[in-house]
């Protein structure tokens, strides 16, 4: 057994990391950078042009309109559909596939990056990878895919990601950093379902992510997995660990935190004929396992300079694995971020003086829909006889549709949708001109001496 493992007061100061250390304010700062070309929205169309005034009603859509060195992204919402990528970028412009800065997205149902599409990136969204047919998610079929700042899940009923296949293309370059990969797979364990099974690879870089309560394998490399790079990631309670299998050859396991594995161990090899292998500078936790290291005997593996201690999580239970400063693992500071990060969230907006509200979702064209418009608790008093008006977005401004009437506390109103063939301005209360093709309404209300209100879009229908 190929395996040494050394003091750890001798060797804590050793592992210094290399990885990634961030904090809320950089993630903010790498969101307010983004500048997206196309966009999408659970309240847009796929008839429309995908600009931020008619987003996209589908991420397949806006995943496929995408050309080089485009950023597509999502307005906040729940979009649920199997998305097939079949068009990616280059490697000096690759594709991006994002949340709207300051929002979070999330997708339900299966996303397979195809072998047509190389070098796209898919960051900052929920992906919940349910879906009818019980297919892995994410599938990676393409080259040079990157995954980052992403929760990842499937609510335990299928593997997670799977990168390559003989059937559908082998994946080069494949990059899965700081994201959150968790349940995934099904209960109670069938030894097939992982949070990432790395199948027919070549290059993939597995780092600083948080892997945790997976049905089987945190990560499989199964049956031809070559050359990746597995460095900085805590894998937690999942059934096992990691496994080295088959033809895989050349991988490397440094640094990461391995720790509680439910069915067998944290190291762990099968069938085995690869060669160049390494599992080195790990830290290793088992409460199952004799020398609490979980390795298992006769591992194939040569690993060396492990350190075995228990990592001492701040929040193992609410899923919070950075290291208290007193670890011996301290030093690796793996997972999605370090300091108070967990992972980006969308950041509060700040609450308008004034609330308004429409009586339905969806409008008719030529049926009327009501609005009701109330000062906020909190926010400045209204003047003396102040005036609420009523405007609608309408070719790039804010357009009055008419004064809003008092009513109780607030002030409500009455629109009546009527379509025209040319954009015109509109007029009247009762009446909103409405350009042909157009699929929602974006309303405010203004009320004089407080302020504006939040934005209400309604649906519109023939």
């Amino acid at each position: 057994m190929a395996l040494k493992f050394l003091a750890v007061a001798a060797m804590a100061a050793a592992f210094l990391c290399s990885g990634v250390e961030r904090s809320q304010a950089a993630v903010d700062a790498i969101s307010s950078k983004v500048t997206c070309e196309r966009f999408a929205s659970p309240l847009g169309s796929n008839d429309g042009s995908g600009t931020a005034t008619e987003p996209y009603l589908t991420v397949d859509k806006l995943a496929n309109s995408l050309r080089a060195g485009d950023t597509g992204c999502l307005r906040a919402g729940v979009y649920d559909e199997d998305v097939e990528i079949t068009r990616g970028g280059t490697a000096e412009a690759p594709t991006t596939i994002t949340s709207f800065p300051g929002e979070r997205a999330t997708v339900v149902g299966r996303l397979h990056v195809t072998n047509e599409a190389n070098h796209v990136l898919i960051q900052q969204l929920e992906l919940d990878g349910r879906n009818d047919a019980g297919l892995p998610s994410p599938t990676v079929n393409g080259d040079h895919v990157v995954f980052r700042d992403n929760d990842v899940t499937n609510h335990h009923t299928s593997i997670c990601f799977l990168l390559g296949s003989d059937d559908w293309g082998r994946a080069e370059g494949t990059v899965i950093e700081r994201n959150r990969i968790h349940n995934c797979g099904e209960l109670p364990p069938t030894n097939h379902h992982h949070g990432i099974y790395v199948e027919e690879s070549e290059g993939a870089r597995i780092t600083d992510n948080w892997i945790y309560d997976n049905a089987d394998r945190g990560i499989q490399l199964f049956p031809d997995a070559h050359g990746t790079y597995i460095a900085g990631n805590v894998l937690d309670g999942n059934g096992q660990g990691v496994v080295f299998s088959r033809r895989s050859s050349n991988n490397v396991l440094e640094r990461n935190v391995l720790s509680y594995p439910l069915i067998r161990y944290n190291l762990e090899d099968y069938e085995l004929t690869g060669s160049g292998n390494i599992a080195r500078r790990n830290c290793l936790w088992s409460v199952r396992h004799w020398g609490n290291a979980g390795v298992q005997l006769d591992f194939a593996v040569p690993a060396w300079e492990n350190v075995v201690t228990e990592p001492v999580y701040v929040g193992r239970e609410r899923k919070d694995f950075r290291l208290t400063p007193g670890s011996q693992c301290a030093g690796f500071n793996p997972g999605p971020g370090s300091g108070a990060l967990e992972l980006p969230r969308a950041r509060k907006k700040p609450r308008r003086p004034v609330l308004l509200r429409a009586s339905a979702g969806t409008v008719r064209i030529g049926r009327r829909l009501r609005l009701r418009a109330t000062l906020q608790p909190g926010s400045p008093p209204a003047p003396p006889d102040a005036r609420a008006m009523l405007r609608v977005r309408h070719g790039g401004a804010w357009r009055r549709v008419g004064a809003m009437r008092p009513h109780g506390r607030g002030y409500s109103a009455r629109v009546r949708l009527v379509e025209r063939r040319r954009p015109r301005a509109l007029r009247r209360l009762g009446r909103a001109t409405f350009t042909r093709g157009r699929r929602t309404l974006r309303l405010r209300a203004f009320v004089a001496g407080v302020g504006s209100s939040n934005l209400v879009i309604a649906r519109v229908r023939r």
